[in-house]
């Protein structure tokens, strides 16, 4: 025997590994039990490695989520909302298939990783500085607008902070998909004219509510660590100490 799998036990066992990392993407967030989420994720997972057998590079991919992340904040910055919103899900997939990709075809880096963290931090500010140029003209607006930038970071910066500190946190909400969700509703209701309410007070709504609930992330997240680090401090207080070796 030559040690492969027959076609069908190949097929069962391909079907075992996709399922299996699509549960593990959507692992701890709110997308866990959707079906939606678990189909699109599927999709974009199979197109990845369609990409990767056909030697597409995953930092090529990640450069093409920045391109598209720029697009998306010149169109929010020219008022085109929904040219702004189909770039950055664009960008989004982009973002996705960068990962499937490296990891599908081994090409896992240091710096593909540092990359693509780069890049998200990037692409979650563009859209948003687009909106502050398209609404420079309001304080109010721009406020709200640079409030969702800087508490968007807040929960990003804490979780990778965190991780270098070696603390595993427990599932967080708001994360960069929970924000583009909210981002995307926001930038299709500024293109929305409805009757009695005003498209860029909806927009703004959202923005804001985005802002409020990543405020709140942050902050949980930060009680999180500080409780965990509180243990690890005690713990290592209270340790015996090792004893000292005694002169001959």
């Amino acid at each position: 025997m030559d040690g492969s799998l027959p076609s069908s036990d190949a097929f069962a066992h391909e079907l075992v590994t996709h399922t299996d990392e699509v549960s593990k993407k959507l692992r701890g967030g709110v997308w866990e039990r959707s079906e939606v989420a678990r189909t699109t994720y599927a999709a974009i997972l199979g197109l990845g490695r369609w990409l990767a057998d056909h030697g597409i590079t995953p930092n090529s991919l990640t450069y093409a989520a920045l391109a598209l992340a720029v697009a998306s904040g010149v169109a929010a910055a020219l008022g085109l909302y929904l040219v702004a919103a189909g770039c950055l899900v664009a960008s989004g997939v982009f973002d996705l298939l960068d990962g499937i990709v490296a990891r599908a075809a081994h090409l896992n880096t240091r710096f593909g990783a540092l990359l693509d963290s780069t890049v998200d931090r990037l692409a979650d500010a563009l859209p948003l500085l687009g909106l502050v140029v398209a609404g420079s003209q309001t304080p109010l607006a721009s406020a709200v607008l640079v409030l969702a930038m800087m508490t968007g970071f807040a929960v990003s910066y804490v979780r990778a902070r965190a991780e270098g500190l070696g603390i595993s946190l427990p599932p967080l909400f708001m994360r960069r998909a929970e924000r583009l969700v909210l981002l995307l509703l926001a930038l299709v209701l500024g293109a929305v004219e409805v009757p009695g309410f005003p498209s860029e007070v909806a927009m703004l709504s959202v923005i804001g509510v985005m802002a409020l609930l990543s405020l709140v992330a942050a902050v949980w997240a930060l009680r999180a660590a500080y409780v965990v680090l509180s243990v690890d401090e005690v713990a290592r207080v209270n340790a015996p100490a090792a004893p000292t070796p005694s002169r001959p």
